[in-house]
């Protein structure tokens, strides 16, 4: 059989679109709507086997890193990924080694596992734990709350993001994945929100999925949490909610995604990632 690592070029489209399907399950408008709005010939890491594409991974420049101050180019592996009929045979090892080394040619890479297990076979790579989240599931039960929501503009967001992060180690993104977030948001019936509570200002990205609300990114002061996410939830409809956010001294966190340098000593707080596309 004839193997060839290479990077995507144009008209790989098709082929990459039917691997991502069959490895992930994706709805086909998802993986549209990545195609159209991020993807570009030359992101895709991959392995041909036979003119056939087994086996892929896309380096994404997501943004920053901000990290003591500095600001450092990010750039993510996403969607990794070997094709069923074709695992355990090494070939998605190299795309992630070629996908890897993209990655960090001009900054810092980054990786989100998506299982727990994972965490160890990325540090064969050259990844470290660097980002955490707390995630909570909850009920909204009634209770009266006070407090305002307002959609806001993808920019509107990311400039109140970066005041609400502020001395945290965090990813600052670029707006075209803002951009995509907001897309994924809006298709599902959710959007991104500006939300005023107990004279707090917080802000939350809201996706529906399955008549719940998911929340993959509620930036807010521990104590008002709760209140932005069940006003953020009866925005969209939504009773039952979950929400991810930064994690602070006390709370009940876990590893989230991992970074191409090893963590910094006196780093008192995980760094936060934000969205995983996931």
């Amino acid at each position: 059989m004839a193997e060839i690592l290479r990077f995507s070029v144009p008209g790989d489209e098709g082929q990459l679109k039917s691997l991502w399907e069959d490895v992930f399950r994706d709805e086909p408008e998802y993986i549209d709507r990545f195609f159209d709005m991020l993807y570009a010939p030359g992101m895709a890491a991959l392995c041909e086997l036979d003119g056939r594409i087994v086996s892929a991974a896309y380096v994404l420049r997501l943004g920053d890193l901000v990290r003591e101050g500095r600001w450092t180019p990010c750039r993510v592996v996403y969607s990794y990924g070997t094709h069923p009929d074709f695992r355990r045979r090494g070939f998605g090892g190299q795309v992630l080694r070629m996908a890897y080394e993209a990655s960090v040619q001009t900054g810092y890479g980054v990786i989100c596992p998506s299982e727990s297990e994972l965490f160890d076979y990325y540090e064969g790579f050259g990844y470290s734990k660097c980002f955490a989240v707390s995630e909570q599931d909850c009920t909204d039960v009634g209770l009266p709350l006070t407090g305002s929501v307002t959609r806001v503009t993808v920019r509107g967001y990311a400039a109140l993001r970066e005041e609400l992060l502020h001395g945290r180690t965090h990813i600052d993104f670029d707006i075209k994945p803002l951009e995509f977030q907001e897309a994924v948001c809006n298709a599902s019936g959710g959007g991104l929100f500006y939300i005023v509570t107990e004279g707090d200002r917080c802000c939350a990205a809201v996706e529906i999925r399955d008549g719940r609300a998911f929340i993959p990114e509620l930036i807010a002061p521990s104590a008002s949490r709760y209140n932005a996410a069940a006003l953020a939830a009866r925005c969209v409809k939504c009773q039952n909610f979950t929400y991810r956010t930064p994690p602070r001294p006390g709370d009940e966190a876990a590893p989230f995604a991992m970074l191409s340098a090893p963590a910094v000593p006196g780093e008192t707080l995980p760094g936060w990632f934000g969205f995983a596309f996931d």
